[in-house]
């Protein structure tokens, strides 16, 4: 819940409250006349970067660095040929068929369209 604060009594004890909202980080809301209309709240400091914004967030359990599986259990031959470049499957250049893609669409008598042009104003 926010504190509501007079103007008369915020101006009186400005440097005070400031450093009050800054500490808790609770927001206070300023009236005059009995209507809001200013809050404080407290800045937040963003760092810098993205390194190291999330310090101290996780914690990091088990080797991250090691390999997934044991060696002994790893299918060299399943692998082998695929760090050589030789895949199951060639690529698919062409997944689809360009004609079928056009359903709907008329060729245009007389191959390319005409521009045309206006006469020239002189």
């Amino acid at each position: 819940m926010t504190r509501k604060v007079n103007a008369a009594a915020f101006k009186a004890k400005c440097l005070a409250l400031i450093d009050e909202v800054a500490e808790s980080g609770e927001p206070l809301t300023i009236t005059k006349r009995g209507k809001a209309k200013v809050q404080l709240i407290a800045v937040r400091e963003k760092p810098k970067t993205l390194w190291g914004a999330t310090k101290g967030t996780f914690e990091i359990v088990g080797d991250i660095v090691g390999p997934i599986v044991d060696e002994k259990e790893w299918d060299w031959d399943c692998e082998w040929p695929k760090l050589n470049g030789q895949f199951d499957d060639p690529p698919a250049r062409y997944s689809h068929d360009p004609v079928a893609d056009r359903t709907g669409a008329k060729a245009r008598p007389g191959g390319k369209a005409k521009v045309r042009r206006s006469a020239r104003r002189r």
